[in-house]
């Protein structure tokens, strides 16, 4: 072999090591290009115990989550804690994989367009960033993601599209009351067409006047007061907040202290609720409105 050939052959061959190195540079390991940047990093140094704020803007609205003393509110009113606590563990699970595209004009076809992705912007202290977040990616938990002015489009592996497309109510608090049932001694219920008083003895639960009581109708009543959670708010604009109270349950201990108070409005389906120790009128299904105040004849044995 000539001295030139052998120059040619060493110099293709650092050419291709070259080149395969920067491939794996660039590369996640599996033979596509990863994340690189502001892009990879989106994530990583995410802290959710120092966040903020933490902003969701979609097409139609923009719903900010923020934290104050007493934990986190959604457009200033009280949180879903559960439903918060959630979002939290998953954007401190998230990453930024490969990339999927570099072209813009698919982004409206990955849904990460300016007028198609919901915008998630992440804020703590000084530090904020902002993600738009398209469709479900080509795997179950991911998504299309893009970072604002920039045409590269990557697969995030979380599955934050359900809780950014979630609504107001979605993200409130629903829970009206929680009452520890062993706490209950005394039932009153006030209904349109009559009113009656439950009490309970050593095991036993009878009405006030010592009749006995149907032991399935009380505990309905008992396990909707351990946690009445609404399905949603009504508006005071709304039809269904006009009608008329048609019962309210009060529950006591044996020291005759009040620890729950629901009044319920008239309707054959949803139903306004309201409780004395908030200033919110809350939505109910038909079920929880029967079950929480039924009439005294289905308390009766044998109803």
């Amino acid at each position: 072999m000539s001295e030139s050939t052998l120059k040619r052959l060493v110099g293709f061959l650092v050419v291709i090591t070259g080149l395969w190195l920067l491939a794996e540079a660039l590369s996640d390991g599996s033979g596509s290009i990863a994340a690189s940047g502001e892009m990879a990093g989106f994530f990583e140094d995410v802290d959710t115990a120092a966040l903020d704020t933490v902003r969701i803007t979609r097409a139609d609205t923009t719903l900010t989550l923020a934290r104050d003393d007493e934990g986190w509110t959604v457009q200033g009113l009280p949180s879903d804690s559960g439903a918060v606590r959630r979002f939290l563990a998953e954007i401190a699970a998230a990453e930024v994989g490969e990339l999927m595209a570099t072209n813009p004009e698919n982004h409206a076809r990955m849904g990460v367009s300016a007028d198609s992705a919901a915008e998630l912007e992440l804020v703590s202290g000084a530090d904020r960033r902002t993600l738009l977040v398209g469709g479900a990616g080509r795997r179950f938990g991911t998504a299309y993601v893009r970072l604002p002015g920039e045409d590269r489009v990557h697969l995030m592996e979380a599955d934050l599209r359900g809780h950014l497309r979630r609504g107001l109510d979605q993200w409130r608090n629903r829970v009206m009351v929680t009452v520890d049932s062993s706490d209950v001694a005394r039932i009153e219920v006030e209904r349109s067409d009559g009113a009656y008083v439950l009490v309970r003895g050593d095991s036993v639960w009878t009405f006030v006047d010592g009749g006995p009581v149907q032991a399935t109708a009380v505990r309905g009543i008992l396990a909707e007061l351990s946690r009445l959670v609404a399905s949603g708010f009504v508006a005071e604009s709304d039809s269904i907040a006009e009608l008329p109270r048609a019962s309210t349950t009060r529950a006591f201990d044996a020291e005759g202290r009040t620890l729950a108070e629901v009044s319920i409005g008239e309707g054959e389906g949803t139903r306004w609720a309201r409780t004395p120790t908030d200033p919110y009128l809350y939505e109910v299904s038909t079920f929880r409105a029967d079950r929480l105040a039924p009439p005294r004849d289905d308390m009766e044995p044998g109803a």
